[in-house]
């Protein structure tokens, strides 16, 4: 009776390492081999790298901003309209300049727009991919033959304006 209740457990013992991916040799089975003193073959428990970029398109998918904003480039005069939360309200604030820089790509494409307000020049620069970026306008196209714009910290009036695209 004895020996009928170790048979079961042997095969029991069988069954569970068969399931988990372990091998027995057939001596192995026959001389009833305790759990741990087998080799497991070829288990394939390696997990999937996954880098930031692939992260971060998953979240930007599901943010919808792919396709929202229409394509600027260095020079072009746009309007951004900014959401601006103060206590429970919300409000859009329109923010117009000039693009002088735009850097990196993809996920954490950033833009810089430079305005003048009241003799004072203020640069804002903002991440393409933000939910505080209600809508991007274009307002002008402008030619700029540079990928940054810098130069025009230190130009004002008339000379900071450049020329129109046609």
């Amino acid at each position: 009776m004895s020996e009928e209740i170790l048979q079961q457990e042997v095969k029991d013992q069988d069954v569970a390492k068969e399931e988990a991916g372990v091998e027995l040799k057939p001596d192995e089975k026959a001389q009833g081999v305790v759990e741990g003193e087998a080799k497991p073959q070829n288990v394939t428990n390696k997990k999937k790298k996954i880098s930031l970029e692939e992260i971060e398109d998953e979240i930007l998918a599901k943010q919808n901003n792919f396709g929202k904003f229409p394509d600027f480039s260095i020079g072009d005069t746009i309007r951004v309209n900014v959401k601006i939360i103060e206590g429970d309200k919300q409000r859009i604030q329109p923010y117009e300049g000039t693009v002088i820089a735009i850097k990196h790509g993809k996920n954490r494409k950033t833009f810089t727009v430079r305005r003048v307000s009241y003799g004072v020049a203020v640069e804002r620069i903002f991440p393409y991919h933000s939910p505080v970026i209600d809508s991007i306008e274009i307002v002008r196209r402008g030619k700029a033959r540079r990928a940054k714009l810098y130069y025009l910290r230190k130009r004002y009036g008339r000379s900071a304006v450049l020329t129109e695209k046609v």
